[in-house]
């Protein structure tokens, strides 16, 4: 009995520890922030398992005339204003991340690369090869721009792509995938699992940026 009074004031508290990160009001933010959260989307679930992540989608935060933004490759890639790209998470969970030691003219660099990109499609086949941009990717181009590599570029085989939400994933869209074109379902496969592509998580995981806030949970 005492063992189940135990975990029952230790659940308590973590939750009470959640409810008080999730009121938690962001702090100051930096033009150049990265913001990361869960995001609604129909991949999003393939996403989290295959990254082992809760961070599915995100964005590079800018400041203009009409306040705080995050840009964002979602189809096209636009800017979208803070407030409702927060809101449109699950749960209105997100979580800021800043680069250690951002120039400004870095910074000029990143918004210049991220606008050139603007209007671009989403990516549906997470590919470099193409005009069409991902989430992840949209933050390592624009970074690489200034000189700053962001995150580790994986191929998508090393991730867990093998079973379930995932898997259902690359194998519907590998069908229509433009370079499958003349390949037979087992070869496209082949060359899908060899794609690299960049996850959101991984650059969230990279030493030269810092967590600055966060209202998850854990």
């Amino acid at each position: 009995m005492k063992i189940w009074r135990l975990a029952g004031a230790a659940a308590l508290i973590l939750l009470m520890f959640g409810l008080v990160r999730w009121f938690c009001p962001m702090p100051d933010l930096h033009q150049g922030d990265l913001i990361f959260q869960t995001s609604r989307s129909q991949q999003s679930k393939a996403i989290l398992v295959a990254s082992r992540s809760l961070y599915t989608h995100m964005g590079i935060v800018k400041h203009t005339s009409s306040g705080w933004m995050v840009v964002e490759a979602v189809g096209p890639v636009k800017e979208t204003p803070l407030r409702e790209w927060t809101q449109r998470g699950k749960f209105a969970r997100v979580a800021v991340y800043r680069p250690k030691a951002l120039t400004i003219r870095q910074r000029q660099q990143v918004f210049s690369e991220a606008k050139r990109l603007y209007g671009r499609p989403y990516d549906v086949y997470f590919s470099f090869e193409n005009r069409a941009i991902y989430c992840s990717e949209l933050a390592y181009l624009a970074f690489e721009a200034a000189g700053i590599e962001l995150g580790e570029r994986q191929r998508i085989g090393d991730l867990g792509v093998l079973k379930g939400p995932a898997k259902d994933l690359i194998a519907k869209r590998a069908i229509v995938d433009p370079e499958c074109r003349g390949l037979d379902r087992k070869a496209c496969m082949t060359k899908v699992l060899v794609r690299e592509l960049v996850t959101p998580v991984s650059i969230a995981r990279d030493q030269d940026l810092k967590k600055v806030y966060s209202n998850y949970p854990i």
